[in-house]
């Protein structure tokens, strides 16, 4: 723990934001890359992005830069974009296809399993099999790549997600393709990006796009997440959620929430309700913009959201999918991608459709939490109080600050 992370949880103040330098301080997001960033199973692309062998995209957290590489067998595998000889950058294009990985420095050539092939003019007691690229841990699940970039063994990826493979199937993930990935890359700390998702307390003022798409009552309650909006509020949207909850599972649609708390190791969540009345989908008329995506047989008005992590999260309606990725880079900057899905059969899709809504959203999004990050930057800063819709950022701050060993305890009192 670096000594500024240790100073600033003296501000700490429970039911408040938190104080200037856990959103400013490189020492402190080093600290964040060290305990939380690098020891996660972050959602990194999908497989419909590198169909054939030698195909590779390459995913950057921090100062990180991973090759997703598929193999000859069809694999899918993650390596550190860094040459064993001198550690120069092995690919510098962000996609393409590879038949072998050659350092453009030395011509070090490695295969696409990251085994060293050829090295010229080495001594005689150099050994190739010693000098392999370094390989990142990669698991693929229902068609989503997932990396973990810990030295040490992670997480068990069945025990924390296995949970979530029915629903994962219903949507047919695995057989998705890619139809549009949008880029907004962000200046400001991936905390402040995490935490505006983590609430719907700014949905009406920032997002009248959104918020046409939903029921005001939804948005109130759980508009993001399960524990999001005030206990009085999910009283009175309850009901109207069970009655559609009782017809989307006689359709077929797996049902189920998952609201984890801050002591466990991912912060996941699952959320499925409701779209607006008439709306089948998160388009601006409501309708549909492709076709039913996965094992669906008829439109069911509602949509789920997922959070594999506070870093990684999927919005799904019936005819597409989005992959939410807030992916740390500096202490103040974080890449904010979205990945839009729809079935692997479908043909005649709109993506301006599809994109309408959310595009929007996170371009404003992108905005208020840039401007969020200039305002904390000034002197007269000081940590505010959350609302009663501002309750997922408590859990998330508290899960946070565990993952460094502290508590708001850790503050004197006042």
């Amino acid at each position: 723990m670096s000594d500024t992370l240790l100073s600033s949880a003296a501000g700490l103040r429970a039911g408040y934001s938190l104080p200037r330098q856990f959103y400013t301080s490189e020492a402190i997001f080093a600290d964040d890359m060290r305990e939380i960033i690098t020891r996660k199973w972050i959602l990194a692309g999908h497989v419909s992005q590198i169909p054939n062998a030698g195909d590779y995209v390459l995913f950057k957290v921090g100062q990180e830069q991973i090759i997703l590489i598929r193999d000859t067998k069809n694999a899918v595998n993650a390596f550190f974009n860094v040459c064993r000889h001198r550690g120069s950058t092995l690919c510098s294009a962000e996609q393409g296809n590879a038949r072998r990985l050659v350092c453009p420095y030395h011509a070090w050539t490695f295969g696409l399993d990251g085994a060293l092939i050829s090295a010229r003019l080495m001594a005689d007691d150099f050994d190739k099999a010693d000098n392999g690229l370094f390989a990142a841990h990669v698991r693929v699940f229902h068609g989503l790549i997932f990396v973990n970039l810990s030295e040490d063994a992670p997480d068990d990826f069945d025990a924390t997600f296995g949970e979530f493979d029915a629903i994962l199937d219903y949507h047919g993930f695995a057989d998705a393709k890619v139809a549009h990935i949008g880029r907004y890359p962000t200046a400001a700390n991936w905390k402040l990006v995490v935490e505006n998702f983590l609430e719907c307390y700014h949905c009406q003022p920032a997002h009248p796009e959104f918020c046409s798409m939903h029921p005001a009552e939804a948005l109130l309650a759980v508009g993001a997440g399960p524990s999001s909006g005030p206990n009085e509020a999910m009283e009175s949207y309850g009901p109207v959620l069970a009655a559609w909850e009782e017809k989307a599972a006689a359709m077929g649609r797996p049902l189920g929430n998952v609201d984890d708390g801050p002591e466990t190791s991912h912060l996941r969540l699952l959320m499925q309700r409701t779209m607006r009345e008439g709306y089948i989908s998160e388009t601006a008329d409501g309708l549909p913009a492709s076709s039913l995506m996965g094992k669906r047989k008829d439109w069911d008005f509602g949509r789920m959201h997922l959070a594999f992590s506070p870093m990684s999260h999927i919005v799904a309606d019936n005819d597409f999918a989005m992959l939410f990725r807030f992916t740390p880079r500096t202490a103040m900057t974080t890449d904010v991608d979205i990945l839009w899905l729809v079935d692997g059969k479908a043909e005649n899709y709109d993506v301006d459709k599809m994109i309408w809504g959310w595009d929007r959203t996170t371009l404003q999004d992108k905005t208020i939490t840039e401007d969020n990050q200039t305002g904390i930057l000034s002197h007269r800063y000081a940590p505010g109080r959350y609302s009663t819709q501002e309750r997922g950022l408590e859990t998330f701050q508290k899960w946070y600050l565990r993952h460094h060993g502290l508590t708001h305890q850790d503050a004197p009192a006042a």
